[in-house]
């Protein structure tokens, strides 16, 4: 009889203990997955190598709890041959998406890939470039950061550092969202009382003829747009404008940094790398491109070359350096 009353009773504990016992399991396996990462393999295809821009994307993708980014960096260097060699290569592989740095290059690879996600980066007029339908709905599988100014925003604070009749607008013309760029230009001629004179780049043999044509023209001040073409011949240009003392305004902070221009009027780099990194965790967290806006940031940065500055003369008004990242 106590046989069988201890036999029930180690029965009753062992139903009582075995749901606490697989629980316990159930929670050691659940926390263990989630400290996990997932792979994911993405690609990059750059324009002029690793900028502020991709330092920003890598680094938020560093940071990320859930997933162990591997990405494979294909560098076109500005050739348009090695750039459908890299498509190629990108229809060939086997991403979860492709990150692109520049109109040109997106509006390429878009055209082939229609499956991958690709995340954009520095394209600043992407409805009017048909590479998206609208800012928070691209209607296909693109989404991305732009690097989007407002000439009406950028003229007004010009205008607290030097006032300009004559505006040279460089660009390449080869560079479809230049374009753009210069029809905002020509919209602010009458408000803020200036005239524009075209200073197109052909190709890198003609920008010694492009800069003859400057000094000819005499302006007041040369304007550069977010051009990725001038951002790689920088040095040479910025060289010559700062030797004839003619102020330079760029949309591309680096400009002013590594090439000694004056002062650039854009978006921070950094925060656009970490602006697409963003979409793109949603996307590996399975959002489709389409759910997601293009990122624009909200303010513009000031950054001033005081040295550059210096050397044309200019006094910078104490509530722009306030404002400003001045650089020596």
């Amino acid at each position: 009889m106590m046989r069988i009353v201890y036999r029930c009773f180690k029965s009753l504990l062992c139903w009582l203990f075995l749901p606490s016992f697989f629980l316990m399991v159930i929670l050691t396996v659940s926390d263990a997955s989630a400290g996990q990462r997932q792979s994911a393999d993405i690609a990059m295809v750059l324009f002029r190598g690793i900028t502020t821009a991709e330092n920003g994307f890598l680094d938020t993708l560093k940071k990320s709890p859930a997933f162990d980014v591997k990405v494979k960096i294909f560098d076109t260097a500005q050739n348009p041959q090695k750039l459908q060699e890299v498509i190629g290569q990108l229809e060939k592989g086997n991403f979860r998406l492709i990150y692109v740095f520049g109109t040109t290059q997106t509006k390429q690879i878009m055209k082939k890939i229609k499956n991958t996600p690709i995340v954009f980066n520095i394209v600043q007029r992407p409805i009017e470039a048909g590479i998206i339908k609208e800012w928070n709905n691209s209607g296909n599988n693109i989404t991305g950061a732009s690097n989007y100014v407002s000439m009406e925003s950028a003229f007004k604070t010009i205008g607290m550092l030097m006032h300009i009749h004559k505006l040279g607008f460089m660009y390449y013309v080869n560079d479809p969202s230049t374009g753009y760029q210069k029809t905002d230009i020509l919209q602010q001629q009458r408000k803020f009382g200036f005239s524009m004179v075209e200073l197109p780049i052909r190709s890198k043999e003609t920008i010694s003829q492009t800069l003859k044509q400057l000094l000819d023209e005499k302006p007041d001040a040369v304007m550069i747009p977010a051009d990725s073409f001038i951002m790689a011949n920088g040095a040479d240009i910025f060289a010559v404008l700062n030797k004839h003392r003619i102020p330079s305004i760029v949309i591309i902070p680096e400009m002013v940094k590594e090439d000694g221009a004056l002062l650039a009027l854009g978006p921070d780099y950094y925060t656009l790398g970490q602006m697409a990194a963003e979409n793109a965790l949603e996307i590996l967290r399975g959002k489709k491109p389409s759910e997601l806006p293009i990122r624009r940031v909200s303010q513009l940065n000031l950054v001033i070359n005081q040295r550059t500055a210096d050397k044309l003369g200019i006094a910078i008004p104490l509530q722009l350096l306030r404002l400003s990242e001045i650089v020596y």
